[in-house]
């Protein structure tokens, strides 16, 4: 199986691993704008060396055949390169989210709707160890019914590259990082989103330099239009559950670890959390408080190719690719105009065929 990466500005090491450990997966091309961080990578990958650099994405589309092509460019021109893929009938593995409009995702769902390619997204939480734990504990009622579901994601800024400091080239802080947080809930709960309202901003950019190291760090995104420094969302699932997500890049440069990811999930009889770091899930229920391990995940790319191989689904599907994308696109809308939105019900891209 032949396979093409579009951009290195994403988590293109799952692809990279998962290939390495399937064994009969060949990475033929790569492009970037950077061309030179693209020969880099492949002099330093024994599994890359008969792999051929390209700087525009488009020349790899027009020398290179591929049956699977990972599309980890910047997320402005995500639906571009998406919309000639599905035109080829290639599967794809994508960065998230799919797009950064709504209108653009209408486009790319008629697109994907009349091809014969399979999609998923690096929805990389649903292949941690700890949530997919957390999913069989809640989908086995060890917490009762769902009532409420928070979540954070607080993060360094860090030296980040130009594409991610402006909202036209990133898509906004709730879609880049708040569709890790928003999807992870929805899968462990198994509920759909109903209604969402946000709040986001950039407060932090323009720091003195004198301040803290936390100021010193947001500093650097204080030219030009920044993308959001922090984001809250409150949402509805369908069952009547309440959910909060708390989104940030303000996590100062002297904290111990680059990410701080927090869950916590209460329901009618008990609660389960889990943080960044933590050995174990902590599980209050019927049993008093327990300390739950979890153990490994399969690599999200070997999975998917090994699903296209049998014809069986993935865990990440295109429809809650699709789904989740117009989730998050709709919550930066409510941030934008400070309202309360109704979402629209979930509906499969591709019409099922009924049986003859």
């Amino acid at each position: 199986m032949k396979v093409a990466i579009l951009g290195l500005k994403g988590h293109i090491n799952t692809v990279l691993s998962g290939a390495a450990a399937l064994g009969d997966v060949e990475i033929v091309a790569i492009s970037d704008d950077n061309v030179k961080a693209v020969e880099s990578l492949i002099s330093g990958n024994p599994h890359l060396r008969a792999t051929q650099p390209w700087q525009n994405w488009r020349h790899l589309f027009e020398h290179t055949m591929m049956d699977v092509c990972c599309v980890a460019d910047e997320t402005a021109i995500r639906s571009e390169q998406l919309l000639a893929i599905f035109e080829r009938d290639v599967h794809v593995v994508s960065e998230k989210p799919l797009t950064t409009s709504l209108v653009d995702l209408e486009r790319l769902r008629t697109a994907y709707s009349g091809s014969k390619s399979q999609l998923t997204m690096l929805l990389e939480l649903r292949h941690q160890p700890k949530n997919v734990r957390v999913r069989e504990l809640i989908q086995s009622g060890a917490i009762g019914e769902v009532c409420q579901v928070s979540t954070q994601k607080s993060y360094r800024w860090g030296d980040r590259p130009e594409w991610m400091r402006t909202r036209a080239r990133l898509g906004g802080t709730i879609p880049y990082i708040g569709i890790h947080s928003l999807d992870t809930i929805r899968w462990i709960t198994g509920l759909d989103f109903v209604r969402i309202a946000a709040f986001h901003g950039v407060p932090g950019m323009q720091r003195d330099p004198s301040q803290t190291a936390g100021g010193l760090a947001n500093r650097q995104i204080a030219d030009g239009l920044p993308t959001e420094t922090h984001a809250s969302i409150l949402a509805q699932l369908s069952n009547g559950a309440s959910v909060t997500s708390r989104l940030d890049y303000l996590r100062p440069a002297i904290a111990a670890t680059h990410g701080d990811d927090r869950l916590r999930v209460i329901g009618t009889d008990g609660f389960i959390e889990v943080n960044e770091g933590d050995p174990a899930i902590t599980l209050a229920g019927r049993n008093g408080i327990e300390m739950i391990p979890f153990g490994e995940t399969e690599n999200l790319f070997v999975e998917f190719i090994r699903n296209l191989r049998s014809g069986t689904s993935s865990r990440i599907t295109a429809d809650d690719s699709f789904y989740i994308t117009d989730v998050v696109l709709r919550a930066r809308q409510a941030a934008d105009e400070a309202s309360l939105l109704e979402l629209p019900a979930y509906r499969p891209v591709r019409t099922p065929v009924a049986p003859g």
